[in-house]
């Protein structure tokens, strides 16, 4: 059991923190997919599988960052990447319901039962907290599916019958952004929740009181 104290981070500072990681992460995938990609699709594969590999590790060192623990981050970071490679798997696969929302909920869903906080019990409370990050996860890729489209639709440029692939990246520049920030947001409230670390009453999220834990 740890008696590090945690951060104490109010609500509205942990969904603007989810906020900026999201932006920044997508801001950071879209610029290392290459230029000049054939089609829509294709650049929507390349974006995928960059996110898998940025967001997740990001997402486990502010945890880590919010418990006080480096060993916890440095065993994010491990968990982030192997989950990213699971992920680069699965957009082989080019079924993109599967992966605008089935890889969020892995991720929530493997982030939550592997990185137990230092306030929940590590084998007890491993499928509670699976099941509770699975949520978290299908909240951000809900979120950021339901956005990204609703945006996508309205900016995208009238050419984009005749010149779809450029029309379409540059939409993707103005909505992404958006839609993963404010996806973000939300699922770093749940995480944060998922793992242990705070416990929701009357719709209010509280810190939780430490339990014996690994």
């Amino acid at each position: 059991m740890s008696t590090t104290p945690n951060r104490r981070e109010a609500a509205a500072l942990v969904f603007g923190s989810g906020v900026v990681v999201g932006v920044t992460c997508y801001s950071v995938a879209e610029w290392f997919v290459p230029r000049g990609v054939s089609s829509p699709g294709d650049h929507d594969i390349l974006l995928a599988t960059r996110l898998g590999f940025i967001y997740a590790p990001v997402v486990a060192v502010w945890l880590g960052w919010l418990q006080k623990s480096l060993r916890r981050a440095a065993a994010g970071i491990l968990v982030g990447i192997a989950i990213g490679i699971l992920y680069m798997q699965l957009c082989e696969t080019r079924n993109f319901l599967a992966i605008m929302v089935g890889f969020p909920a892995l991720l929530g869903g493997l982030l939550a039962s592997l990185l137990a906080s230092n306030r929940s019990r590590w084998l007890p409370d491993l499928l509670l907290r699976f099941g509770k990050g699975l949520l978290a996860g299908f909240v951000l890729g809900a979120v950021y599916m339901v956005t990204l489209n609703i945006i996508v639709a309205s900016v995208l440029e009238p050419d984009f019958l005749h010149n779809p692939t450029p029309a379409y990246v540059r939409a993707m520049w103005r909505a992404g952004p958006v839609a993963l920030g404010l996806a973000s947001g939300f699922f770093f409230l749940l995480i944060r929740w998922a793992v242990g670390l705070t416990r929701v009453r009357v719709l209010v999220f509280e810190e939780s009181e430490p339990e014996n834990a690994m």
